[in-house]
């Protein structure tokens, strides 16, 4: 077979020898056969990939060159840059300096999960272990700089790596921090966000009780930001009374939004599958039924989709791909999703509009617009004294669209006259009025919106407007049991829905995978999946009965908050709403106890704590089902091997848990971290089998937990009598479901 892939390299790449390729290739038989094939299949695509051409495009864009046999994208782009040129966001000078950051790449950016009780502990890994050791790493004479933190990010909990790919493989000690910031990442200590993306739920002030909506949610990482500021007294173990409705469009997405933020374990998480713009309305009721009013959110976010220009530094497509056209279909969209968030938000409430667009068509024009229709209902904040080392620039107040010629048009009456001389109003209906500068932009306050960008602090560019709703923005508002969910426009022709013009619109909520071509958007006529209801078990219930019993559960735990999949009040009393089935809920709370059936058979407790639930119920716990543990030796043995035997414990621990019936329990251990901090209570769930026992935590987590604390990356292979066993199990249930 050696000797026929050898001659396969010689082939030359032809149509013709491609055949006679196949012929030959067709007189093996099995395992040669689909070799070769294989190799073929995969030597001819390379070679297509190879002596294609740059895709062709409507924009003449071509900026992609050849080097060592693949396509790179050439960074520059005369319409991109002319366009904003144009615009005058900058001067000159600093244009240029602009430019220039655009075309290098982006740094890495994390933030330590500010909600979780370690969190000072990893930041004081972080500095005193990790960082000393990466501050004199020279690669091929060059120094490189070890991570920093974002100046502007509160308590230091935002970070920044300027090392390459090359730096992380060929340094040890900027592999061991990689290695490190992936372990905590899949455990939800850490999360991995662009920087700008981290700035709309800093100026959102959230507090602990309050209800706040994110329209377009997905992936999760602001989101993620908003659930951290709701939670923000846990560490006074105090359960928030607050709720956090994440929705998006697009179901896969939705579904990919809760794996991402289920490492949150939030009881006051609810995720929804809805198009933004006509988000359901819910009537509240009281005790007696009685309508009370809409809901409506103490806060919202408006992260719309927009064309994405100021992801350029790590979305290559767009230098090829960039064009005007993509604001202007996102425009109408935009503007009805902003206007929807603002109905659903409370007089007195606040709303954040951002994108992550240079472009003022999806930006200032979007804000005026909104701000026209609402009346003097909202009102745009200055927040240029809040996160004072975020630097920024302010919105502009004047700004130009171009038409399909090249022609720069300063408003709505450039428009007109160029169409007259052209005898074509196609124009008029391409370019709404909405789109351009309006003309009481002073009195608008349009400086107050934030710009930032790239080469201001090194970091992606972005938009953001902050506002305060001050009064109901319609009559309907203002009447009980309103649930109006479409957004009208005020009869003005001008502003009608734009008809797409071209496909060049780059998706910025990123999908599900890059390389999948079934994670495009969902189609707006397509109905999104309907979930299973969520259900509220009754307080009376046995199996509550025998929880609270087996585990000891304080009498001050809420008992009547119990779901299939959820927990919380604030989400409890949502789902008793009669409105409640106008939501497609995808997912809400967080799993407190998982039922086991292989043991229930066997009259022992049935229901297993889940890691998830531990912060939520460690208060609640009595000392019934505690193990407190009080050497490394234990800890480290608990952590290191996948089931140890509990004669490998000492001598106190064995004695608790001889006491215990088998089943779930929960192992409490106070331990000093590396860099030599504070104490950090740690409690573990554990599985007390009559032998062994099991530390209820997937691989990740207990990687990740252990390299924390014990600077070491454990090996978790199962025991072989315990495959064995499993084997034998499998092998048994297969043979009673053959006997007759």
């Amino acid at each position: 077979m050696s000797d026929q892939i050898k001659s396969l390299r010689s082939i030359p790449k032809t149509s013709t020898e491609s055949r006679n390729l196949r012929l030959m290739v067709s007189k093996f038989r099995g395992a040669t056969y689909a070799t070769l094939n294989k190799y073929y299949y995969l030597r001819l695509r390379r070679s297509q990939r190879d002596d294609r051409q740059p895709e062709d495009n409507s924009n003449n864009n071509d900026q992609s060159t050849k080097k060592r046999g693949e396509w790179v994208t050439v960074k520059d782009n005369e319409q991109f840059k002319n366009y904003y040129k144009n615009q005058n966001i900058l001067s000159e000078e600093e244009f240029d300096e602009f430019y220039k950051a655009l075309q290098m790449p982006l740094p890495s950016t994390f933030r330590i999960t500010g909600t979780r009780s370690h969190a000072l502990s990893i930041q004081r890994l972080i500095k005193e272990v990790y960082i000393p050791a990466m501050e004199h790493i020279t690669i091929d004479g060059a120094k490189v700089e070890p991570p920093t933190t974002l100046p502007w990010y509160p308590d230091g909990l935002g970070w920044q790596i300027n090392a390459t790919r090359m730096v992380i493989k060929r340094s040890p000690e900027f592999s061991k921090f990689h290695k490190f910031i992936v372990a905590e990442t899949e455990s939800g200590n850490l999360s991995r966000q662009e920087a700008v993306s981290m700035v709309p739920p800093l100026l959102m002030d959230i507090k602990p009780h309050q209800s706040v909506l994110d329209m377009c949610a997905a992936p999760g990482s602001k989101t993620a930001q908003i659930i951290e500021a709701v939670h923000a007294n846990d560490n006074l173990k105090e359960l928030p009374s607050g709720l956090v409705v994440a929705n998006d469009v697009d179901a896969k997405r939705s579904c990919l939004l809760v794996h991402q933020l289920k490492r949150m374990q939030s009881p006051c998480f609810v995720a929804t599958n809805h198009d933004a713009a006509h988000f359901p309305g819910i009537r509240l009721t009281d005790e007696s039924g009685n309508i009370t009013g809409p809901l409506r959110f103490d806060r919202v976010l408006c992260d719309v989709p927009c064309s994405g220009d100021g992801t350029i530094r790590k979305n290559d497509k767009i230098w090829t791909k960039w064009s005007q056209d993509g604001a202007l279909e996102l425009h109408s969209t935009q503007i009805q999703i902003f206007l929807r968030g603002v109905h659903l938000c409370k007089v007195g409430g606040r709303i954040v509009y951002s994108t992550c667009s240079l472009n003022p068509i999806e930006n200032e024009a979007v804000v005026a617009e909104v701000l026209r229709r609402s009346k003097g209902a909202l009102e745009l904040r200055d927040v240029s004294d809040q996160l004072p080392e975020l630097k920024r620039k302010p919105g502009l107040k004047t700004w130009k669209v171009i038409t399909k010629d090249g022609k720069f048009l300063n408003s709505i009456q450039d428009l007109q006259d160029n169409n007259n001389n052209k005898n074509n109003d196609s124009q008029n209906r391409k370019f709404p009025k909405s789109v351009f500068p309006p003309d009481n932009a002073n009195d608008l306050h349009l400086d107050r919106c934030l710009r930032i960008y790239p080469h201001l602090q090194n970091t992606g560019g972005f938009f953001v407007a902050v506002f305060d709703k001050v009064k109901p923005i319609s009559q309907s508002e203002r009447e009980v049991g309103d649930i109006e969910e479409d957004v009208h426009d005020d009869n003005e022709s001008s502003n009608e829905p734009m008809k797409a013009t071209t496909s060049a619109v780059i998706p910025t909520k990123r999908p599900i995978s890059e390389n999948n071509d079934d994670s495009k958007e969902m189609p707006p006529n397509k109905k999104p999946v309907r979930e299973a209801p969520f259900e509220l078990v009754p307080v009376n219930e046995n199996e509550i009965n025998q929880i609270s019993e087996f585990y000891g559960l304080d009498c001050a735990f809420p008992r009547d908050q119990f779901l299939f999949r959820s927990e919380g009040k604030t989400v409890k009393e949502l789902l008793e709403e009669k409105d409640v089935n106008r939501l497609n809920i995808v997912m809400t709370g967080t799993r407190a106890f998982v039922r086991q059936p292989s043991v229930e058979s066997e009259g022992r407790m049935p229901f297993r704590l889940t890691w998830e639930s531990i912060p939520l119920l460690d208060g609640m716990l009595s000392d019934r089902r505690r193990v407190k543990i009080a050497c490394d030796a234990d800890l480290q043995t608990l952590l290191t091997e996948a089931y140890p035997k509990i004669e490998q414990f000492g001598a106190e621990t064995i004695t608790k848990l001889e006491a215990m019936e088998l089943g779930c329990c929960v192992f409490d251990y106070t331990t000093i971290d590396k860099s030599g901090g504070q104490p950090t209570d740690l409690t573990l769930p554990v599985w007390r089998g009559r032998a062994s026992l099991s530390l209820l935590l997937n691989k990740n987590e207990k990687r990740a937990l252990c390299q924390r604390i014990f600077g070491i990356i454990p090996d978790l292979e199962t025991p072989e009598h315990l495959k064995l066993r499993s084997a034998a199990n499998q092998l048994k249930a297969a043979e009673s479901e053959t006997l007759p």
